[in-house]
Formats: structure tokens, C-alpha cells, sequence
């Protein structure tokens, strides 16, 4: 897994009025794939914290993966490093609203 990386683009879309993350995946100096995930907010999900003086709320979130392209076998690596991200900005759940795009090796 430490072998690809990942860039992240964040876009907003006034659309839907969600979130959205381009990623594009690459082994050394070759693309090997790229994803689209959305991310909204999950209805009546707010969470509030007391800290020692302020209560703060967040809106818990989730994501939705809408495309996920990868070449050859490195579609397992790429969704661990997708969900790793998607784990650390704090989205809750996962979905999967696409096909899995695998292209073989040549």
C-alpha cells in the first residue's frame, strides 16, 4: 500500500450541494486509476460535544463512492487507501454507488 499514492482534489458541487474528492492513484510515475466519492450529510445525525466552557455540534457525514477505476490488481491497495482517507476527515459510513472498473494488465 505504500507503493501508490494518492492525490486528493476537493471540489463543491452546487448541484447537490455536496462535497466531492477526485483522487488519482499511481504507482511510482504511472496512473494506475482515479475515484469520485461525494459526501453528504446524514439526516438528523448531529452530534454535541461539552467541552470545559463550549458546546460544540457536528453534523455526522457520509460518503459515497461514485466511481472506482484501477488497473490490474490494485484495486484492494487503492480502496484501503480511499477508506483510510475517508476514515480520517471523518466520514461515519460508506457507500458504494458504483461498479468496480478493473482493467487488466497489458
Amino acid at each position: 500500500m505504500k507503493s501508490i499514492s494518492m492525490k486528493v482534489n476537493p471540489l463543491y458541487s452546487d448541484l447537490d450541494m455536496s462535497i466531492q474528492f477526485h483522487f488519482e492513484f499511481s504507482k511510482g510515475d504511472c496512473k494506475v486509476g482515479e475515484a469520485m466519492v461525494s459526501t453528504y450529510a446524514l439526516n438528523n445525525s448531529v452530534t454535541y460535544r461539552k467541552s470545559q466552557q463550549v458546546t460544540t455540534a457536528s453534523i455526522e457525514k457520509c460518503a459515497v463512492i461514485d466511481r472506482f477505476d484501477i488497473v490490474g490488481e490494485l484495486g484492494e491497495p487503492c480502496m484501503k487507501k480511499l477508506q483510510h482517507f475517508l476514515k480520517v476527515i471523518g466520514m461515519k459510513e460508506t457507500h458504494a454507488g458504483y461498479e468496480l472498473n478493473k482493467q487488466e494488465s497489458m
